[in-house]
């Protein structure tokens, strides 16, 4: 298996030209090292005549003074890798140090070194090195740090970039919120992240290095007593060995030595900057039985998939798809839902050709509009992407790009099938904004001056660029409030009329997916278990997994299914006056252009044992609350009181001492749990950052967590990676880390958003069990109506950073009293029944 593992891998060109980069390098340096060893003659002893020719005893022949060539190459290698090496640690540590520093805590930090990167990078690169050298005198630790100086500029802009991407993951707000001191997240979370940049980076400034050492050696800048390439190269110029044949044995052998020790640099910096990308197979590359063959159905079937069975291989095999087959008509709109895991996006994937490594199509076949695409090359379906068959994916927040305006995207995305002049294109990214219902002048906002509707939107806009005849929706109003995902998918639904669309909807919102389809297919463990006409689906489902999907759904119209009559209780969070502003840009001068009130006033207080619940639309503050109270924003003005102790006028370990009775649990599973680290690890970190515990304290307590949470405590689990876990797992993950710190209040911020229905059933069960054994008060913050009604106690709505209603929520949702909440009450889809939606069609 290994063996075929690394065939595999030796079968893509960045590990074929990583190996003979390696080899390169290690036979280069190899000889180097053992010089003294291998080279025939001191190279600092005459054995010779001068400018003697090469003979069996000299094979590279003399200099000028009589010393053996090949000796002084052989030991010129580990001067100049030595210099280049060193030079490259340095320059790369420093660029580290500073890119940590930059990215992490921003602000005057960031500008102030940003600045001094600019100026660096600004000199010209190669008289500052000739002035730096002789002012600074020849000599190896000269080379050192000249070359450190002027090379560490350009990763440390490289690495800042990628040290602001993990800045804002997930795991590194969990890790404040819990009171972590920034130089250990630094260390512990920051700094893993930038590894796999950090390397090539190192290899990048190596390779430069060895030029650079060579260059100022052949200037007479380097150690006059050791040998080197650069040093060669000088001597060989200021004897005339130009002048002479002597040049042939004299300049050439250093010059390809060092033209190879940076070839070899460059192929293991192409290697390891390969490896850091996603893997995709190609169509060409997956196996698949059969020859290309026609599809008999006609025009009016656009996209049709015939017992597609997609395998992750391994021990056993996982099977993500097991004979699916679907048919999708033009103009006609399916539903696909499921459980999260049941497959969906994989059938999205599969028919995009975008499964990441290592999936493989075992079998059957994908007709677009006739053609079979698994049998054909991969230049013709990356042409038919975009432009016959086009993919709205899951988050529109990570879709667009941060630094590049909305119409460079648009136009990007026009460029790729088509050719249009200036004036046509901006006609055409207007019609795009306009058609899916944004001012044309948001053409020149960024990714984040946009609300999560208006991205929703622009990616649609992206789709549609090419006038496609499939749309492939994944997900399309995940994180989404009500009010946005009524407008989002109104207008998918008036597009899909305009265009006549054949639109493929994944969602596991059923009541989304009941009103917005023509046909309803139900997914389960890969397969699909029901397919037909919505009415015919809801009416007769013939797999029980879809009547669990009817029957789990909460409803508006029910009673509510906790409904907690609580006792007086000492102590409580008390949220008074807090306002948060922030700046939408900032100018040439640091000026602000624009305001966002992101708090305005919010008031309210919670008891131990009470769940209040916060609602309301996308930007309305609710998760901006939740920072201010858990320290990762710092309020403009307002308090947060903790048992009769202003939290926010504490600093350091009072502060984090203080912080530890509220904890938070972050919307996405995905984000908030790193990757890399084992169960256990992740589980402990609260007892970890406390300190004070002993390794069998901390398992014990994670082992009670895990049991806390319904998830197993064995030796084996305790092992595994978040990667190897499902969502509803993920998100039990999280409510083990935060139970395990035993904290009296625990924000919970969407942590139902990203689970499909059956699961956030669950996990409101979860935490109900965590509350009435721990007497845990709760913050729940979902857009979520129907799941707030039934599981909060009270209920706060927000809008635009200011509660506008609050009451108890059976009082709330019966009696609205603002008009916002009228609103918000009168998008959620509830259909009452299986029966009676049947009935209403």
């Amino acid at each position: 298996m290994k063996i075929q593992i690394l065939l595999k891998k030796l079968a893509r060109p960045e590990y074929r030209f990583g190996l003979v980069g390696g080899i390169m390098l290690l036979l280069i340096a190899g000889i180097s090292l053992a010089a003294p060893l291998l080279a025939p003659y001191d190279p600092h002893v005459r054995s010779g005549v001068p400018f003697e020719k090469p003979n069996n005893n000299h094979i590279l022949g003399c200099n000028d003074v009589g010393h053996d060539l090949l000796s002084e190459l052989m030991y010129g290698g580990r001067a100049s890798l030595a210099v280049g090496l060193f030079a490259a640690f340095y320059a790369t540590l420093v660029a580290t140090a500073a890119a940590l520093a930059s990215g992490y805590f921003g602000g005057a930090v960031d500008r102030i070194i940003m600045r001094i990167v600019d100026v660096v990078m600004s000199l010209p690169f190669l008289p500052l090195v000739i002035v730096l050298g002789v002012f600074m005198g020849p000599g190896s630790g000269t080379q050192v740090f000249v070359i450190t100086l002027v090379m560490w500029a350009h990763p440390c802009r490289e690495l800042r970039s990628q040290v602001l991407k993990t800045r804002s993951n997930g795991y590194i707000d969990a890790s404040r919120a819990m009171g972590e001191k920034s130089y250990r997240i630094i260390l512990r979370h920051t700094l893993r992240d930038i590894m796999p940049l950090i390397v090539p980076q190192f290899v990048w400034v190596a390779q430069s290095a060895i030029l650079i050492e060579s260059s100022l050696s052949f200037l007479g800048l380097g150690d006059p007593v050791s040998k080197s390439w650069g040093s060669m190269l000088f001597f060989a110029n200021t004897r005339a060995a130009f002048l002479t044949g002597a040049w042939v044995y004299w300049v050439l052998p250093p010059g390809l030595c060092i033209a190879l020790s940076c070839l070899s640099f460059s192929l293991i910096g192409y290697s390891l900057a390969g490896k850091r990308g996603l893997k995709y197979f190609p169509y060409g590359s997956f196996r698949r039985p059969g020859k290309n063959t026609a599809d008999s159905r006609g025009p009016g079937i656009p996209l049709a998939a015939e017992n597609l069975e997609v395998v992750y291989p391994g021990k056993p095999d996982t099977r993500a798809m097991d004979g699916v087959s679907l048919e999708l008509r033009r103009g006609e709109s399916v539903g696909i839902v499921g459980e999260s895991g049941c497959g969906k996006t994989t059938m999205a994937m599969a028919i995009l050709g975008l499964l990441k490594f290592p999936a493989e199509v075992r079998q059957g076949r994908v007709f677009i509009n006739g053609r079979d695409v698994l049998s054909g090359d991969e230049l013709t379906v990356c042409r038919m992407r975009g432009k016959t068959i086009a993919y709205v994916p899951q988050n529109a927040m990570n879709t667009l790009n941060p630094v590049m305006t909305v119409k460079k995207q648009l136009a990007e995305a026009i460029r790729v099938h088509r050719k249009l002049s200036r004036q046509e294109e901006n006609r055409e990214i207007r019609r795009l904004l306009e058609g899916v219902g944004l001012d044309p002048e948001r053409a020149g906002a960024y990714n984040h001056e946009l609300s999560g509707g208006m991205k929703q939107r622009v990616v649609i806009a992206m789709a549609l660029a090419n006038n496609p005849d499939i749309l492939i929706a994944d997900e399309p109003t995940t994180g989404l409030d009500v009010l946005v995902q009524k407008s989002v998918m109104d207008l998918l639904a008036s597009l899909k009329e305009q265009f006549h669309l054949s639109v493929m909807l994944i969602t596991h919102d059923l009541p989304l997916a009941m009103q917005y389809s023509d046909t309803l297919a139900v997914m389960y463990k890969g397969r699909i278990v029901d397919c037909g006409p919505v009415e015919a689906v809801a009416a007769n489902p013939r797999h029980s997994h879809t009547a669990d999907l009817f029957g789990n759904f909460p409803r508006l119209d029910q009673e509510k299914t906790w409904d907690r009559s609580l006792t007086a209780s000492s102590g409580a969070l008390v949220v008074k006056g807090l306002s948060k502003t922030f700046n939408s840009r900032r100018g040439l001068f640091g000026k602000s252009s624009g305001t966002v009130k992101a708090a305005d006033g919010v008031s309210f207080a919670l008891r131990p044992g009470e769940v209040l619940g916060i609602i309301g639309g996308s930007g309305s503050g609710k998760t901006t609350v939740s920072r201010l109270i858990t320290g990762l924003e710092q309020p403009d003005s307002g308090e947060v009181i903790l048992d009769g102790i202003p939290l926010l006028a504490l600093r350091g370990r009072e502060r984090r001492e203080a912080a530890r009775s509220i904890h938070m649990v972050f919307q996405d599973p995905y984000q908030s749990l790193r990757n890399s680290m084992k169960l256990l690890d992740i589980t402990a970190e609260p007892l970890v950052i406390r300190g004070g515990f002993s390794k069998d304290e901390i398992r014990q307590r994670v082992c009670s967590a895990l049991r806390d949470v319904r998830l197993p405590d064995t030796p084996e689990f305790l092992r595994r990676t978040p990667d190897q876990l499902s969502g509803g797992q993920r998100q039990r993950l999280s409510f083990a880390r935060a139970v395990v710190a035993e904290p009296r209040y625990i924000i919970a911020d969407e942590p139902t958003s990203m689970l499909d229905v059956s699961l956030r059933k669950e996990l409101l069960k979860l935490m109900e069990d965590l509350r009435s054994r721990y007497n845990i008060g709760f913050i729940f913050i979902t857009h979520d109506l129907s799941l707030a009604y039934h599981f909060c106690d009270r209920l706060l709505v927000m809008k635009d950073g200011a509660v506008v209603e609050k009451a108890r929520a059976r009082e709330l949702i019966r009696h609205p009293l603002h008009g916002y909440t009228r609103e918000l009450i009168a998008a959620v889809e509830t259909p009452a029944s299986i029966a009676d939606y049947a009935m209403s069609i």
